[in-house]
C-alpha cells in the first residue's frame, strides 16, 4: 500500500542530476514505489524519443507526459514501442502563424517541431546541438517551411536563442491572440509553445481520471515554473533543493536537489 497513488515527476532538475545522470538512490526508489502498487510517471517537455532512456534505466514501462503534456504516451520496453494515450496538437495554422512570424521579424531562433515522437528541425546548429547531447537521440532534418504549412498536426514547437531574444518573441506571440496558446519557459533560453490548456497539470488530471485515483492521492515533483500548475493540482506538491525562486516560494514540501537524489527524498518520505 502506497500513501500516494500516482506521482509525477518532471524529468530536468528533478529526476536526473546537472551532468543528467539518474542516480542510482532514484532508480532504487522508483523501483520500490512501482514494485509497492505505485504509478510512477515521467512528465516533461522532452519528446518521447528523449525520455524512453531513462524508463529503461528505471526497468519499467510507464506512461510518459510528453512535450509538457501535449502528448501521453505509455511504453513498451519489450519491442521499444509507444500507444498514445492522449494528445492535443496546436490548433491550424498556429504552427505556420508562428514560423512565418519569426522569420518576418528575423529573430535569430532555433524552431524545432515536435510531430507525435518526431523531432524536426531544419538544420543541425548550437542550439539543436546541444539539445540532442542532453536528449541523447538527433533530431531529423526537414523543410520546416512545408512542415509547418502542410496538414501534419504538430504537437509542440520549442524555440531556442539568446535571453532577450526569447523575451521578444515571447511578447510577439503573447499579442497574437488568435492562436490559442499555452507559452511556457522551462529554461531562460527555451520557449515551449503547445496548445492552450496543454500542460502538466492538464496531464496529470486526464491519468488520474485514467487510472481512477483521487486527485487527493497525487503526488507531483519539480524545480521549474512549467512544474507549477501539475505541483499545485496535485494533492501533494513537493518542490526539489534546487527549485527556481517562484517555484520554492509557492511550494512548502521541499526535499534535496536533483545533485542529492530529491526524488528518491519525496518517494520514501511522503509516496510510500
Amino acid at each position: 500500500m502506497v500513501q500516494r497513488q500516482l506521482v509525477l515527476s518532471d524529468i530536468d532538475g528533478t529526476l536526473i542530476n546537472d551532468q543528467h545522470e539518474l542516480p542510482a538512490r532514484v532508480i532504487a526508489a522508483v523501483q520500490e514505489y512501482s514494485a509497492a502498487g505505485g504509478h510512477f510517471v515521467l512528465a516533461s517537455a522532452r519528446p518521447a524519443l528523449g525520455m524512453t532512456a531513462l524508463a529503461d534505466k528505471l526497468q519499467i514501462d510507464l506512461p510518459l507526459v510528453t512535450l509538457n503534456g501535449g502528448l501521453i504516451v505509455q511504453t513498451h520496453r519489450a519491442d521499444n514501442s509507444f500507444t498514445t494515450l492522449y494528445e492535443e496538437p496546436l490548433p491550424d495554422h498556429a504552427a505556420a502563424t508562428i514560423y512565418d512570424l519569426i522569420h518576418a521579424q528575423q529573430l535569430p531562433v532555433s524552431i524545432n517541431v515536435h510531430v507525435n515522437t518526431h523531432w524536426y528541425v531544419d538544420q543541425h546548429e548550437y542550439w539543436s546541438n546541444q539539445e540532442a547531447a542532453i536528449l541523447n537521440f538527433q533530431p531529423e532534418i526537414t523543410d520546416l517551411n512545408a512542415l509547418v504549412h502542410g496538414n501534419r498536426p504538430v504537437h509542440k514547437i520549442l524555440c531556442m536563442a539568446e535571453p532577450d531574444v526569447i523575451d521578444q518573441l515571447d511578447a510577439l506571440l503573447r499579442h497574437q491572440d488568435n492562436l490559442d496558446l499555452s507559452i511556457s519557459r522551462s529554461k531562460l533560453t527555451y520557449l515551449e509553445i503547445t496548445a492552450r490548456g496543454v500542460s502538466k497539470q492538464s496531464a496529470l488530471r486526464h491519468l488520474a481520471s485514467m487510472l481512477n485515483v483521487p486527485l487527493a492521492n497525487t503526488m507531483a515533483i519539480g524545480d521549474g515554473e512549467n512544474d507549477l500548475p501539475m505541483m499545485q493540482a496535485a494533492g501533494l506538491a513537493v518542490a526539489m533543493g534546487n527549485a527556481l525562486p517562484a517555484v520554492a516560494a509557492a511550494i512548502p514540501t521541499k526535499v534535496a536537489s536533483n545533485n542529492d537524489a530529491g526524488v528518491a527524498e519525496a518517494l520514501r518520505k511522503y509516496a510510500m
